[in-house]
């Protein structure tokens, strides 16, 4: 998966980070599809526990279902995921307050 090392990128940011230091303390399942939207790749992005790994969960506060290629183009910081959104590229689930910390995050990664 070409996003493969986006979530490489996250997970060693998130070790690193300071656990006292969090501001978003929730679980979320990405959902990777490839360019017909088939499902290639579920990973769940653990703030809480500070982890990233390879299925599902069933009690996130959030889930996101974005192309692979979209995915990687926001971390790579070729498109926001303002942009992936407003052209209908991801559907978002959940607890919305939740996933704004999330997405946030991303805006803020993205500016660096």
């Amino acid at each position: 998966m070409k996003s493969d090392e986006i979530i490489e990128k996250i997970r060693s940011k998130l070790k690193e980070s300071d656990p006292a230091r969090r501001t978003v303390v929730n679980t979320f399942q990405f959902n990777f599809t490839d360019a017909d939207g088939k499902l290639i790749k579920s990973m769940v992005f653990d703030f809480k526990a500070l982890d990233i790994y390879e299925g599902s969960a069933p009690g996130a506060d959030g889930q996101v279902t974005i192309s692979d290629e979209d995915f990687y183009l926001v971390g790579t910081k070729q498109k926001t995921f303002q942009e992936i959104l407003q052209q209908e590229k991801a559907k978002i689930d959940g607890d919305e307050e939740a996933i704004n910390k999330m997405l946030e995050k991303f805006r803020i990664n993205s500016q660096n």
